[in-house]
């Protein structure tokens, strides 16, 4: 992967922090998220958002001047994972390998000629006094007092020779000797000098300071008989070690799955993270903390995932990477904490509250929703009413038997009207087709009618900043849009499912560009006349010209002029028409005139040919209807003439695709409806062909139905404007109707395939449906 970090070197040696972070955000709108500057060293580092702007930055800075020093500037090289113990996970410790034997820890140093010069402590007792004192507080032993601490090879030598050790009654006299205490340390500090070279000078350090500790806490005076022995004190034997450490660390991530991530930039973004550490696996939640009043994030977030391994993979891996120019920062986290009540607890309450509290729970996690405008039918009903200066019971009518279908004329209209005043704000209405969610914005949903627009805004910015805030005039769905998400987020858990007059709200997160589109400057009610109950007027001469299309024949595309003037020659015409694009020629069709041989007559039509069907195609639309000499031009596409079986297959193929785009087929059908239900639902919206409902055995009918419209165009606003409109509270599934077949084998071929899997089917589930039985590979005879 490529750095976003640079290194700079060579710096003048009064340069500042600041003036350093303002040099390298020059030239170009580059967004340096990390300046760091070491001035005794005349170094720093400077971090950007991508890695093509560290690329561009290098290319500008390097080999430039700094007042009167010329800089050094290259991409920063990410920490060598050779140096690291890699993987944190058995990573060779300096004490593993002090443990070891003296002879696999150390060369022999037998053939040395030269003596070891002992160190300048050793030589000078007055100096090791003065170490003593002059250590600090962590390191000195809580009983000396300050007090001086003698020599330690004095005290042993002292000892040894006050407090002999005992021989056997044989043993001369002579044999008695001191052990000395320089033996145990060299052998000390041999081991300690055993690291690896590829290990870090930090470690190494951490070794020396060890050893250093466990000398200092060693006991002054030892048993006879055991003078090269050492007694550990409490504090080196529970002192852990650093790989136990990091196993401990891994163990927590591996147990919480949750991991944080500190040093971020200021400006991060809940995708970037999600883009960052989504490829270790999936995650659960990126919670990016953020400052409640500025609204800018505090630099740590959370990362949660939902498998142990994907969790540790990105602990090991991405602590000490670059992100947008800085060193990520990663420890394991503790679980977060929580109000919500275990199951035990919740099987106290009442199933009701139960159940509202587990909805409640699961809307947090839950993303999508299948049915963005959804609306209070009573709240529908009521605005329905309200406008019409009727009551409900009027409008719907409960004598009648179409009160259902009433109630979602009533719902169609208020969506058509939803739908047009959200585009008239800005609100793609395709955004809400995608799963993927934002974090920011809010679909309100179920929300009742005596509820104002007002009271409802107030509701919402009591949890944070409001931004935007879209409701119609129906006030059956809103969009709230909130500063960031934290507040964002605070807002849904106040809100959701939350009883608000007779009702509970319901929130669906808005996609992350619900905003995406223009706000344009025609008013609302302009919007839902064109619109209002889905239904266009079309014209008949609307419908001839929708099918109106210009066939390429051969490379070419002909029109066919008609009502030419009787005096309009080839060569008028083609002068009329030559400055079109592709145009090729244009011919007026003649006759001989029976009572003067030899001249001819213009038969009032005519022929022109382009290159292309989309090149006649313009020519037709700006010249159809054009004056010619006194005549209106009549223009229209020329077919050539073909046989009788030809044309026939042509006109059964056109309607076959005529029919293919005006039948629609209605899932999700209440089984009480019935055909008339179907037939003043759908009927509209067009002039129906034909409407059928499919039934079982019993006369009941099957969850769906048929209706096919006299031409495309209707079938195409039917399905418009009934996308999302709910019949006896099921939401109507509209789509066309499949292709019939138009090759008989084909479709023979299809049915037998399908038949074929089900005898499969069946003969499968006969084996093994019966359980365990017993069968015979061989006959009788060849088991006599």
């Amino acid at each position: 992967m490529a750095s976003s970090r640079i290194f700079v070197k060579a710096l003048p040696p009064s340069f500042t922090e600041d003036e350093f972070r303002k040099h390298f955000s020059q030239n170009g709108k580059r967004d340096v998220t990390d300046a760091k500057l070491f001035p005794r060293r005349r170094i720093g580092y400077v971090g950007f958002r991508t890695p093509e702007d560290a690329q561009k930055a290098v290319k500008y800075f390097n080999k430039t001047f700094i007042r009167m020093s010329r800089i050094g500037v290259e991409i920063a090289t990410p920490i060598d994972e050779t140096n690291v113990y890699k993987g944190r996970v058995g990573a060779p410790t300096g004490r593993r390998d002090a443990a070891q034997p003296t002879s696999l820890a150390q060369p022999d140093n037998s053939m040395k000629r030269k003596r070891e010069i002992p160190t300048q402590e050793e030589q000078d007792p007055k100096m090791k006094e003065f170490l003593d004192v002059m250590r600090p507080k962590t390191k000195t032993k809580v009983w000396s007092n300050g007090d001086a601490v003698e020599n330690p090879t004095e005290q042993h030598t002292a000892e040894a020779v006050s407090v002999p050790a005992v021989l056997a009654e044989e043993a001369s006299d002579d044999e008695y000797e001191t052990v000395p205490k320089k033996i145990k340390e060299e052998q000390q500090t041999m081991a300690a000098a055993n690291t690896t070279a590829a290990e870090p000078e930090s470690r190494n350090e951490m070794l020396q300071n060890d050893a250093s500790t466990d000398r200092e806490q060693r006991v002054g005076a030892q048993e006879p008989g055991d003078a090269g022995a050492s007694i550990p004190t409490p504090d080196s034997q529970n002192d852990p070690e650093p790989s136990q450490l990091v196993n401990t660390e891994i163990e927590t991530a591996r147990t919480t799955m949750r991991l944080f991530v500190r040093n971020l930039p200021y400006d991060v973004t809940t995708e970037a993270l999600e883009a960052e550490f989504s490829p270790y696996g999936n995650l659960e939640e990126v919670h990016v903390s953020v400052d409640p009043k500025t609204g800018s994030a505090k630099g740590f977030a959370f990362i949660q995932y939902s498998d142990p391994d994907s969790a540790e993979q990105a602990f090991v891996e991405r602590d000490g990477q670059i992100f947008q120019g800085r060193l990520l920062h990663i420890l394991p986290s503790k679980e977060p904490r929580s109000s919500k009540l275990d199951d035990f607890e919740l099987s106290k309450l009442p199933l009701k509250k139960q159940q509202l509290i587990k909805k409640k729970r699961d809307s947090e996690s839950k993303s999508f929703n299948w049915n963005s405008l959804f609306m209070n039918a009573d709240a529908v009903v009521a605005n329905v009413a309200d406008r019409l200066g009727l009551s409900k019971s009027e409008v719907l009518d409960p004598t009648s038997s179409d009160a259902a279908v009433r109630q979602a004329h009533a719902e169609t209209h208020v969506i058509q009207e939803t739908k047009a005043y959200f585009r008239s704000q800005g609100v793609d209405l395709d955004s809400f087709k995608k799963r993927q969610r934002g974090d920011t914005a809010i679909l309100i949903k179920n929300i009742p009618y005596d509820l104002g627009k007002d009271e409802l805004k107030r509701l919402c910015e009591e949890n944070g900043d409001v931004t935007r805030f879209a409701i119609p005039p129906s006030g059956a769905v809103a969009i709230v849009e909130y500063k960031n998400a934290a507040q964002c987020k605070n807002a849904w858990s106040a809100l959701s499912y939350r009883r608000v007059k007779n009702t509970v709200l319901m929130l669906e997160k808005a996609p992350a560009d619900v905003f995406a589109g223009k706000v344009t400057s025609q008013t609302v009610d302009a919007s839902v006349n064109s619109e209002q109950g889905g239904v266009e007027k079309v014209s008949a001469t609307d419908l001839k010209g929708a099918d109106q299309t210009v066939p390429d024949t051969v490379g070419t595309a002909t029109l066919f002029v008609r009502n030419l003037n009787f005096t309009t020659t080839s060569a008028l015409l083609t002068d009329t028409f030559k400055s079109f694009e592709g145009f090729m020629s244009a011919r007026v069709k003649t006759k001989t005139d029976p009572k003067k041989p030899g001249q001819i007559l213009s038969m009032g039509f005519g022929f022109l040919e382009f290159q292309s069907a989309s090149q006649a195609q313009v020519a037709l639309k700006v010249m159809d209807g054009h004056l010619l000499e006194g005549h209106k031009l009549q223009i229209r596409a020329s077919h050539r003439g073909t046989d009788a079986a030809e044309e026939r297959r042509k006109t059964d193929a056109q309607k076959k695709a005529a029919a293919q785009s005006t039948k629609v087929i209605i899932k999700n059908l209440p089984f009480e409806v019935t055909k008339k239900d179907i037939r003043a639902l759908f009927g509209a919206y067009g002039q129906l062909r034909s409407v059928r409902v499919p039934q079982k055995l019993d006369r009941s009918t099957r969850g769906f139905a048929f209706a096919d419209f006299m031409n495309a165009k209707e079938a195409q606003n039917a399905m418009e404007s009934l996308r999302d409109t709910h019949l006896l509270g099921r939401r109507l599934v509209l789509d066309f109707a499949a292709e019939e077949p138009q090759d008989a084998e084909a479709e023979i071929e299809k049915l037998q395939q399908k038949v074929g899997a089900q005898v499969n089917k069946l003969a499968l589930q006969k084996l093994t449906s019966g359980g365990r039985k017993k069968f015979t590979t061989q006959n009788d005879e060849d088991i006599a």
